[in-house]
């Protein structure tokens, strides 16, 4: 009986980091990725049509759009602390950071963040020193 038992131990411990490995790979497929739509930060616009409902576990892509007309910022050091943050692109430039604070820009410009949402709760982006509510973008993470 040992023998046998220790072929099944060898045989499952051999597969499970695989089968492991396949489920947690899945995260960054296609099948995976939302495309959330865009944040505008525009000089006296909202920010943002609705709010964002977000699923844990999910791949998401958001584009954040700056028309120039002003120097603005999106902040939320909450938001992006319950995120795994892949990459963010500027102008073509491929940036994986270990943490983000806030967005800045002194221009006209578009950056794209990649990340998966990871733990539940309610969270905002806002721009600094702003009180209006259209100045805000809430999300939920679910």
């Amino acid at each position: 009986m040992k023998p046998v038992f220790l072929a099944a131990l060898l045989a499952f411990s051999v597969a499970a980091p695989v089968a492991l490995h396949a489920q947690t790979a899945g995260l960054l497929e296609r099948s995976n990725r939302v495309t959330l739509p865009s944040l505008k930060l525009m000089s006296g616009e909202p920010v943002s049509e609705a709010p964002l409902s977000l699923k844990s576990g999910t791949y998401y892509i958001l584009e954040i759009e700056s028309d120039g007309s002003a120097e603005l910022a999106l902040e939320g050091a909450a938001f992006f602390r319950a995120v795994w943050i892949n990459e963010v692109v500027i102008n073509d430039i491929e940036i994986r950071p270990i943490g983000i604070d806030s967005f800045e820009f002194d221009d006209e410009g578009t950056i794209e963040l990649s990340f998966i949402a990871i733990k539940p709760g309610t969270y905002a982006l806002s721009i600094p020193g702003s009180t209006g509510d259209s100045q805000r973008v809430e999300i939920t993470i679910e």
